[in-house]
C-alpha cells in the first residue's frame, strides 16, 4: 500500500495502449500503479513490490494471465493478492477456467473505465478488510498464546508454592515466575529489612552482583521505598514519568534507570513485606494491563505464601515448645534443668535427615518425615509420667520387679496418646508419629526388646531413629547410678549393637556422622548438677 494509503495496483497486459489508459484512470484515482507485459514479469513484480490488487490480461506473450494468476496463488508470497482478470472471452468456460485459477473478478472486453475501477476499489476493500481481519485474527491468537502461557506459568507457580517448605524456596519462585510470565530481562525482589525501615535486594535477574549487594533503599524513598510505604502498585512508562496523580513515576537511581517498570508490593494481612521490581521487557513494548495484573497476582501469592510460611514456622516452634513440655512432665519430678528431650530431639532429626540425604528408606523420609520426628520425639517417655515416685527416682539398681513396672511406661504412654488420637478421628500423622515412638522406643532390632518383641521392620522406623538418639543420649549423660561415657565410647558401644540393640541401616548414618552428634551433645550439655532418672 502506498504513503497515502489508497493501494497499489499492478497492471499486466502486452496491448501497451490499453495498459497506458488503465495507468492513468487509476493514478487519477489516487493508486500507485505498476506495470508488466507478460505474466512472467508480473510475477516478478508481485513478489517485488507486493500489490494490493492485480489487473492480469489473459491473452500474453511469453506466459498467459490464466498461468500466471495459478502461479501467484501457488506462492505463499503472493497468494493473497487479489487478482482482477481481463479478456476477450466471454463463454462460460472462459469465465469458469479463470476463476479456478485464481481470479476474484472477471471482466470481458471492451469495458467501461468507471467499471472497472468501481470493480478495484470494491476488491482492494475486501482485501483490505479480509487482511484487517486477519491480523486481528493474528494478534487474538498471539494475545491468547501470551494469556494462555501467563496463566500455565501462574498454575504452576501457586503448585510450586504450596509445596515450597523455606523462604529462599519462595523468594527464588517469585522472580523466576515473574522472568517466565512476562519475558522481562531485570526483576529485583527487595525485602524489608528486620527494623522494617529499609529495603534491601535480596534475588535479582539482570543485575551485577556487585551492584546487588549495596541496593537498600529507605521506606519512601524512590519508587520501590514509595510502593513500600503505600502498598500500591506503581506502573512506569517512561523514565520521565512523574505524573503522580495516575500512580506512574519515573525510577532513577544509582543502580537503575530502565522503562517500562512495574513495582509491585508484597503484602499479606495488611503487612507490607517488601517490593518487586519488573522492567526491560524483551519485547519493546509497555506493560500490558493483563501482565500488570500478572505481576500483582505474582506478588500477592508469595506474600501470602510467605506469610503462611512465617505463620507455620511460629506454630511448629510453639508446638515443639508444648511438646517438650507435655515430655518433660515425666521428668518434672527429678530436676527440671534437662536438656535430654531438646538432645534426643535433635539427634532424631540429624539421623533422618542423613538418611534422606543417603537415600535410605526412600519413600518412608521425606522432608515432612523429619519435621515430624523432631516434634515427637520429646514424647518417648511420656508414660513415665504414670511410674510411681520411688521407681522412677530410686538411686540405686531396680529390682526385677521395679524393673518390669518400669518397663510399662511405654504402653501407659501409647494409651494416652492412643486416646489423643481417638479426638482427631485418627487422621493427626503427628500424634501417630508419637504414639509409634512412646511404644516401640525400646523394642529391639533383634526382637529381644519390649514391651512386644518386635523386630527388624515389624519397629516402626521413627521407633528406630529414636532409639538409636536416646541410647547415645543417655550413655554419654550422667545417671544416678553411673559417670557419663565419652563420645568415642559411646559410638563403640552402638556400633557393636548394630544389628542386635540397633537398625544397621541407622547405626551407619549414625557412624557416617557421628561427629555432629558430639557437636549437639557438647552445645546442649546438662548442668553439672543434673542427675537423670533411671533411664530404662
Amino acid at each position: 500500500m502506498n504513503e497515502a494509503g489508497i493501494g497499489t495496483i499492478l497492471i499486466v497486459d502486452d496491448e501497451e495502449e490499453l495498459k497506458f489508459v488503465l495507468c492513468a484512470h487509476l493514478r487519477h484515482a489516487g493508486y500507485h500503479v505498476f506495470t508488466a507485459s507478460n505474466g512472467a514479469e508480473a510475477i516478478e513484480t508481485a513478489r517485488r513490490e507486493q500489490p494490493d490488487v492485480v489487473v492480469m490480461d489473459v491473452n500474453m506473450p511469453v506466459m498467459d494471465g490464466l498461468t500466471a494468476t495459478r502461479r501467484l496463488k501457488e506462492d505463499p508470497a503472493t497468494a493473497h493478492i487479489p487478482v482482477i482478470m481481463l479478456t476477450a472471452r466471454t463463454r462460460t468456460e472462459d469465465l469458469v477456467r479463470g476463476l479456478e485459477a485464481g481470479a476474484q473478478e472477471y471482466l470481458a472486453k471492451p469495458f467501461d473505465m468507471l467499471e472497472i475501477l468501481a470493480r478495484v476499489r470494491t476488491v482492494h476493500r475486501l482485501a483490505t478488510s479480509r487482511r484487517q481481519i486477519e491480523e486481528l485474527n493474528r494478534r487474538l491468537e498471539s494475545e491468547v498464546r501470551e494469556k494462555t502461557h501467563r496463566l500455565q506459568v501462574l498454575y504452576d507457580y501457586m503448585r510450586s508454592l504450596n509445596q515450597a517448605t523455606t523462604r529462599d524456596e519462595i523468594l527464588d519462585l517469585i522472580v523466576r515466575c515473574a522472568r517466565d510470565a512476562t519475558g522481562s530481562e531485570r526483576i529485583s525482589l527487595m525485602m524489608a529489612d528486620n527494623s522494617g525501615e529499609s529495603l534491601i535486594c535480596e534475588r535479582a535477574l539482570g543485575i551485577e552482583r556487585s551492584l546487588v549487594r549495596r541496593i537498600r533503599v529507605g521506606a519512601g524513598e524512590g519508587v520501590a521505598g514509595r510502593v513500600f510505604q503505600s502498598g500500591k502498585t506503581v506502573v512506569a512508562k517512561t523514565v520521565c514519568d512523574e505524573d503522580k496523580s495516575s500512580g506512574r513515576y519515573a525510577y532513577t537511581s544509582d543502580t537503575f534507570l530502565s522503562t517500562p517498570l512495574v513495582t509491585a508490593s508484597l503484602a499479606s494481612h495488611g503487612e507490607v513485606l517488601g517490593v518487586l521490581n519488573v522492567t526491560e521487557k524483551a519485547a519493546p513494548s509497555t506493560f500490558s494491563e493483563h501482565e500488570i495484573e500478572c505481576i500483582r497476582s505474582i506478588a500477592d501469592a508469595g506474600a501470602i505464601a510467605l506469610n503462611h510460611l512465617e505463620r507455620r514456622r511460629r506454630l511448629q516452634e510453639s508446638v515443639l515448645v508444648l511438646l517438650r513440655t507435655i515430655g518433660r512432665l515425666s521428668e518434672y519430678r527429678d530436676d527440671e534443668t534437662s536438656l535430654h528431650l531438646e538432645r534426643v530431639a535433635r539427634y532424631a532429626r540429624l539421623l533422618a535427615q542423613r538418611l534422606l540425604d543417603d537415600g535410605a528408606f526412600r519413600g518412608q523420609i521425606n522432608e515432612e518425615f523429619i519435621e515430624m520426628i523432631e516434634l515427637a520425639a520429646p514424647m518417648h517417655d511420656i508414660g513415665k509420667i504414670g511410674i510411681p515416685d520411688d521407681v522412677l527416682t530410686k538411686p540405686g539398681a531396680l529390682t526385677d520387679e521395679e524393673f518390669d513396672l518400669m518397663k510399662t511406661h511405654t504402653e501407659i504412654g501409647f494409651r494416652v496418646l492412643s486416646m489423643a488420637m481417638e479426638g482427631t478421628g485418627g487422621g493427626a500423622p503427628l500424634l501417630q508419629m508419637c504414639s509409634d515412638i512412646a511404644y516401640a522406643h525400646h523394642e529391639r532390632y533383634d526382637g529381644r526388646g519390649y514391651p512386644r518383641g518386635l523386630s527388624a521392620d515389624e519397629i516402626p522406623l521413627a521407633a528406630r531413629i529414636v532409639a538409636l538418639a536416646d541410647a547415645y543420649d543417655a550413655i554419654t549423660s550422667v545417671r544416678r547410678y553411673k559417670e557419663a561415657a565419652s563420645h568415642e565410647q559411646a559410638v563403640e558401644r552402638i556400633r557393636k549393637d548394630s544389628g542386635k540393640h540397633f537398625d544397621p541401616v541407622i547405626v551407619r548414618a549414625f557412624l557416617d556422622g557421628d561427629r555432629q552428634f558430639d557437636e549437639i551433645r557438647r552445645r546442649h550439655a546438662d548442668r553439672e548438677s543434673r542427675l537423670e532418672a533411671v533411664g530404662v
